[in-house]
């Protein structure tokens, strides 16, 4: 099995963030958006969220799939595969780790899609 290494995963993960017009994704940029605590957890769970839009009726993402313009469907043949290509790399590494937030995705750490940090931080609190 290969060495994680995370400096790649989050450089690849912010290359497609970038293709696919979600800088507020990328994590330590200038548009980043609260990604600060991300693990690579937080990063294949993101992906697996965005990449359920470009299957979702109404989703511009998904607009791209049935789109008459050629170059649209090409595009969306493109970010699909790169996420389903980073999530097939890195999910084994994720495997045991928990995610920081919720993403509304099969990765996230629990049934009701609610980290458990989360959950912990409340209860540190009372």
């Amino acid at each position: 099995m290969r060495q994680l290494n995370m400096y790649s995963a989050i450089k690849r993960y912010n290359a497609i963030m970038g293709a696919i017009g979600y800088e507020h994704n990328e994590i330590g940029t200038g548009f980043s958006d609260k990604t600060e605590n991300w693990n690579l957890r937080d990063m294949v769970a993101e992906c697996d969220y965005i990449l359920g839009t470009y299957y979702e009726d109404g989703h511009c993402n998904a607009d791209m799939r049935t789109s008459f313009d050629e170059e649209e469907r090409k595009m969306w043949k493109s970010e699909v595969g790169k996420l389903q290509r980073f999530i097939a790399a890195y999910e084994s590494f994720a495997r045991d780790m928990k995610c920081t937030q919720c993403h509304c995705s099969q990765y996230d750490n629990s049934d009701n899609g609610v980290a458990e940090e989360n959950d912990n931080a409340i209860t540190k609190s009372r």
